[in-house]
């Protein structure tokens, strides 16, 4: 018989790995990840009391959504989708409608990274009907702005302006005590930083006027993210970088740009090798500055490291 007490173990598990993935990135924790899931599956089957099985089925729900995220952060797309599909049904099964929103969430965020734009904002919307039946604003606001992130992309202003209206507006209103932990690293800092993406994006699909805003809320994201969230700066900062050289500033731009490859030195993270590529792409358009010549061959070089091998 399981008790609450071997739940508690996995959660705090669970949560000493997201530490792990925000300060190091996926590829730092992919073994630590799959070691916690084949030490957790005997569970399913162990007997325990109706109490005790609805809070292992969220503590797996949320096990198998971080292995997707970490996955997805690694590169393994595959295995990824095939986490959060276990998330999904676990989650279904505690009926836990905050959790089934963050796991539509991330699935979104997969395929936004890899340009599919609409079947990323597709879960994004099932994400939102999530967040609506549990009455969970933060989980609502998460999505409207990535929603929103996904519309600047196809260069629909009004849509990522008023999504991100409405999301800015859900997380005012939002309870932020006792945030669950798939959705805590969503601070007032991360806010901030997924409006500089949004405006970011709009600054190259909408009109280079989006390129200040961006400028100041990313700025201010990054000040904001405490020690622990090392990836997060490190990828607002190569947003930074992008909008500083879209509004004119360059040299700032190649500074920024440098600061952010710093940052990830010690980030094991495919994604954010796969972010610094469109920097190195629009600091190699400006073929008379040597400087951001450079920091596109830095780039090149850094993003080199090979993904992880499959077990």
């Amino acid at each position: 018989m399981i008790g609450l007490s071997d739940i508690a173990r996995l959660e705090e598990d669970t949560r000493a790995l997201r530490e792990t993935d925000y300060r190091s990135g996926g590829e730092s924790c992919l073994d630590g990840v799959r070691l916690l899931i084949r030490e957790s599956l005997p569970l399913l089957t162990s007997p325990a009391t109706e109490q005790v099985r609805q809070r292992l089925h969220v503590a797996l729900a949320d096990l198998r959504n971080l292995a997707g995220w970490v996955c997805f952060d690694a590169g393994l797309v595959n295995n990824a989708h095939n986490h959060f599909c276990h998330a999904l049904v676990l989650a279904g099964l505690a009926r836990a409608d905050g959790l089934t929103a963050n796991v539509c969430y991330r699935l979104g965020r997969v395929f936004l990274h890899h340009g599919q734009l609409d079947e990323a904002s597709r879960y994004f919307d099932l994400g939102r009907l999530a967040a609506s039946r549990s009455g969970d604003d933060l989980a609502a606001s998460i999505l409207s702005v990535n929603a929103a992130w996904a519309c600047a992309k196809k260069g629909a202003e009004h849509g990522a302006r008023t999504l991100l209206d409405r999301g800015q507006e859900q997380f005012i209103t939002a309870n932020r005590t006792g945030v669950a932990g798939w959705a805590a690293f969503f601070t007032e800092a991360d806010l901030s930083g997924m409006a500089g993406a949004v405006h970011t994006d709009l600054a190259g699909t909408a009109g280079r006027q989006y390129a200040a805003s961006a400028v100041a809320l990313l700025t201010t994201a990054i000040g904001g993210y405490g020690e622990g969230m090392v990836r997060s700066r490190a990828l607002c900062l190569i947003l930074l970088s992008t909008s500083q050289m879209i509004e004119g500033d360059v040299e700032v731009g190649v500074h920024t740009g440098l600061r952010a490859l710093a940052t990830s030195a010690n980030v094991g993270s495919a994604r954010m090798r796969d972010r610094f590529r469109p920097l190195a792409a629009h600091a190699r358009k400006l073929r008379g500055h040597a400087g951001a010549l450079a920091l596109a061959e830095r780039i090149d070089a850094g993003t080199a490291t090979p993904v992880p091998p499959v077990p």
